[in-house]
């Protein structure tokens, strides 16, 4: 299937691609989960089509992190190349967009609540007018699902080994990491998504009220969560209304969007095997939400 948009070079090598044809100077920034690619995620096409309706542009950002990349990266480097893709777009070069905020897919929304909560407010910050989080999961508990809990410690004490004789960089054994689509993966990202109160443990359903204040009360800006509500990488012991619910109260009142909502019938990306309305649900809602703004 073709797909009708812009293929845009924000730097060396560096590119993101604008759905349609609009070019708005209102931009939703799309950032994919680990392994996703370009046009990987079920309804972006729908998204962008009624995005396009209300006179928004959704572009997605590929970065070093796209496809199999994630297994050597951080979200700090992840950042780094957001914000170079967000200060390109506010640029004459990028269209002078005036309006960008990131929609986060999976380990996407990892990224967006990192660029509100811990990235460096120092000159070379670039505010952000809005987050949105759709399926944000703990990767942690999503190990769970496919390896046993003494894998996962046997795994997490060599990456641990490997970081405390200062070798972040050295690839974790294939016996573990065979288990995730065979990525080669970095001690140092092995321990920040599968450890608890890991770099990358923002969602789990372990982490006290006080973690969560220290991720999702630092965001400053509009912020809409759609979980999954049957999203098949979450262990069916979590309550999801109930995690709503504290990620919720772990946010600013003014900040909180009253459209954040679980997607009822939807998987983690809303594909195939969902409820036939999570699609629509999911694009009517953060059109809501944007058009509240």
């Amino acid at each position: 299937m073709g797909i009708d948009g812009t293929l845009l070079e924000y730097g060396f090598k560096q590119h993101a691609f604008e759905f349609g044809n609009l070019k708005s100077d209102k931009v939703v920034l799309f950032i994919a989960g680990l392994g996703d690619r370009f046009a990987t995620v079920a309804y972006l096409v729908p998204l962008a089509k009624a995005l396009e309706k209300i006179g928004w542009s959704l572009i997605q950002i590929e970065f070093s992190s796209s496809s199999i990349g994630w297994g050597t990266g951080s979200l700090a480097r992840d950042h780094s190349e957001i914000a170079k893709l967000v200060k390109f777009l506010k640029s004459e070069e990028g269209g002078s967009r005036k309006t960008i905020g990131t929609m986060g897919h999976s380990t996407g929304c990892q990224n967006t609540i990192y660029y509100f909560s811990k990235a460096e407010r120092d000159e070379n910050y670039i505010e952000l007018d809005f987050g949105i989080l759709q399926a944000g999961i703990s990767d942690r508990e999503a190990a769970t699902l496919l390896m046993s809990e003494e894998t996962i410690e046997e795994a997490n004490a060599i990456a641990k080994k490997y970081l405390d004789e200062g070798r972040p960089g050295e690839l974790m054994p294939h016996k573990y990491t065979v288990n995730w689509f065979d990525t080669p993966i970095n001690a140092y990202r092995w321990y920040a998504l599968y450890s608890k109160n890991g770099d990358d443990d923002f969602f789990s359903s372990y982490l006290t009220d006080d973690v969560l204040k220290e991720c999702y009360g630092k965001v400053d800006k509009p912020l809409l969560t759609l979980y999954s509500g049957s999203d098949e990488y979450v262990p069916e012991s979590v309550d999801k209304e109930l995690l709503m619910s504290r990620f919720k109260a772990a946010t600013k009142p003014e900040v909180w969007s009253p459209y954040s909502k679980l997607i009822d019938g939807g998987l983690h990306a809303l594909g195939k095997g969902s409820k036939e309305t999570a699609i629509d649900d999911c694009c009517e809602t953060v059109c809501k939400f944007l058009q509240s703004l």
